[in-house]
C-alpha cells in the first residue's frame, strides 16, 4: 500500500472517530444513526481515494455497521440478501453465456457490417449494436469490452493511427458514453440500477418492475444517447467518409463465425423468453429476479446448457458483489436509524418548500456534479439513495417517482477515465488521451444533466412523477 492510501485510510478513521466521539450529541440523530453517518463517511473516503480494494472495503463496512451497533448483526449483513444484488450476478453469468456461444460477438459484427464502408454510417450502426446490447447484455462493461475487439479491427483495417485519428475517438466515445446513457433505461443495463431498485425496495416495500424502469426511463435514456452521437460527430469528424478495408475486416469476422451454432440458437431462445418476461413482469407479476434466475438455470443445466458454474463464477466480479452488499446494508442502515432523514432535513431541507420538478432538475445537476467525487455510479448510488429516499418522504412524495428518477441520473459518469469502468477501457485501447476525455465528458455530462432537465418538465410530468 502507497503512501497516498495509507494517507487516505487513516483520514478515513480519522473522520468515524471524529464524528462517533467528538461531535456532541444532535437533537434528532440518534447514536445509532450518528454510527451509520460516521461508517457512511468512511465508506465515501475510501471509496472516493480507493483506498481499499472493493471488496476489502465491503467486509469492512460489515465490520463497522455492526460491531459500532449502527444496526444489529442480521441488518449489517441483510445487504446481502437484497434480491436487487442478485441480479447483478444473473446479468454477468447472463452476459457470460452470450459470449461464450459467440452470439453477442455475431450479432454486434452483423450490426457493422450493415454499414458498409461509409465512416457515418458505422457511427450509428455502432451506437445501434449498443442499443441492441443493452437488453441482451446485462452490463455496461460486458458490452464495452466486446465491442472492444471490434472497434479496434475496424481501426486495423482503415490504418488508424493510435491517438491520431478522430474516427476511433469517436467509436470509443460512442460505446463508452452512448453506452452508458442507454443503460439508465434498462432495469438490467447497469449495476447501479438494481441498487437503485433495492433500496427503494427496503423503504417503500414494493418492488421495482422491469417493465416499469423502462417506461420510466427507457425512452429518456435512448434519446440522450443518440443525440450524444451526432454531439460526438460535430466534435470528433472522422477524416474520411469511408472506412476503406475497414468493411472487409468485417465481413472476415462474420465469415470466421460460420453458420448459427447450435450454442447460439439456444442462447437467443433463452434470452428471448428472459425479455419477454420481463417486458410483461407488470401483468404476470414474477419478479425480475426470479426469471433471471430461471434463465441462468438453463443456461447452465447439464448437459444442454452454455456454461458449467465453474466457467460462470468466473464471469462474476464478486467484489462488486461484496461491496454493493455492503452498501445495500449501509443504506438499510441510514434509513433505518433516521440518519438519512436528518442528513436529507439538513443537506436538503432549503430546497424543500420549492416546486417538485425544479427540486428534480436541481439533483439532476448536483449528483451529476458529483461524479469527481465516486468512482462509478454504483458507489454513489448506494451512497446518495437512502438521503433522496428520505427527502422525497419529507416532502410527501413518493419515493418510486422521485428516487427513481434520480437514481437513474446516478449513472451519469463521463468526465474522467476512473469514473467509469468504459470509460477506462476507452482509455487503455490507445486512441484517447486523458485530455479529450475530459474534454469529451463534460461535454456529454453538461448536454445530460440538460436534457435530463427537460424531461422532467415535460415527458416525467406528464407522467406525473414531477408534479
Amino acid at each position: 500500500m502507497g503512501p497516498r492510501k495509507i494517507a487516505s485510510l487513516v483520514a478515513a478513521f480519522a473522520l468515524l472517530a471524529a464524528i462517533l466521539w467528538l461531535t456532541p450529541a444532535i437533537k434528532g440523530l440518534s447514536p445509532q444513526g450518528k454510527a451509520s453517518i460516521a461508517v457512511a463517511v468512511f465508506a465515501i473516503v475510501v471509496w472516493v481515494t480507493e483506498a481499499l480494494e472493493d471488496a476489502l472495503s465491503g467486509l469492512v463496512i460489515v465490520f463497522l455497521l455492526a460491531v459500532l451497533n449502527a444496526v444489529p448483526l442480521t441488518a449489517a449483513f441483510g445487504g446481502y440478501s437484497n434480491t436487487a444484488l442478485w441480479l447483478i450476478v444473473i446479468g454477468f453469468i447472463m452476459a457470460g453465456a452470450m459470449e461464450k456461444s459467440g452470439f453477442s460477438k455475431r450479432v454486434a459484427l452483423w450490426l457493422v457490417a450493415r454499414a458498409g464502408g461509409d465512416i457515418l454510417r458505422i457511427y450509428w450502426a455502432v451506437a445501434l449494436v449498443m442499443a441492441v446490447m443493452t437488453f441482451l447484455v446485462p452490463s455496461i462493461t460486458a458490452r464495452t469490452l466486446l465491442m472492444l475487439p471490434i472497434i479496434l479491427g475496424i481501426g486495423q483495417a482503415v490504418k488508424a493511427e493510435p491517438g491520431k485519428s478522430n474516427t476511433m475517438k469517436a467509436l470509443m466515445f460512442i460505446v463508452a458514453m452512448s453506452g452508458t446513457m442507454m443503460s439508465l433505461g434498462v432495469l438490467t443495463g447497469h449495476v447501479g440500477n438494481p441498487i437503485t431498485a433495492g433500496l427503494i425496495e427496503t423503504a417503500t416495500k414494493r418492488a421495482v418492475s422491469w417493465s416499469h424502469w423502462l417506461k420510466v426511463g427507457g425512452m429518456p435514456a435512448f434519446l440522450l444517447a443518440f443525440l450524444s452521437v451526432f454531439v460526438i460527430r460535430w466534435m470528433w469528424p472522422p477524416e474520411s467518409k469511408t472506412a476503406g478495408g475497414g468493411a472487409d475486416y468485417i465481413h472476415k469476422e462474420l465469415e470466421a463465425l460460420g453458420p448459427f451454432s447450435a450454442a447460439e440458437k439456444y442462447t437467443l431462445v433463452v434470452f428471448l423468453i428472459t425479455l419477454l418476461l420481463w417486458a410483461t413482469d407488470a401483468f404476470h407479476k414474477v419478479n425480475v429476479v426470479i426469471v433471471g434466475a430461471a434463465s441462468i438455470i438453463a443456461l447452465l443445466w447439464p448437459g444442454k446448457g452454455i456454461m458449467t458454474w465453474k466457467e460462470a463464477q468466473t464471469r462474476v466480479p464478486w467484489n462488486v458483489f461484496v461491496l454493493y452488499g455492503a452498501g445495500l446494508s449501509l443504506g438499510t442502515a441510514l434509513a433505518s436509524s433516521g440518519a438519512a432523514k436528518w442528513m436529507a432535513g439538513v443537506f436538503l431541507g432549503p430546497i424543500g418548500g420549492m416546486a417538485h420538478v425544479l427540486q428534480v432538475i436541481i439533483l439532476i445537476w448536483v449528483v451529476t456534479a458529483l461524479q469527481v467525487f465516486f468512482t462509478g455510479g454504483g458507489p454513489k448510488t448506494t451512497a446518495l439513495t437512502p438521503i433522496i429516499i428520505a427527502h422525497s418522504l419529507a416532502i410527501g412524495v413518493d419515493p418510486m417517482a422521485f428516487a427513481l428518477i434520480l437514481g437513474m441520473n446516478m449513472q451519469h459518469q463521463y468526465l474522467l477515465p476512473v469514473t467509469n469502468m468504459p470509460n477506462a477501457v476507452a482509455m487503455g485501447s490507445g486512441h484517447v488521451t486523458s485530455r479529450e476525455m475530459i474534454r469529451t465528458g463534460a461535454v456529454m455530462s453538461v448536454l445530460a444533466a440538460a436534457f435530463m432537465s427537460l424531461v422532467s418538465l415535460t415527458y416525467w410530468y406528464w407522467l406525473g412523477l414531477t408534479r
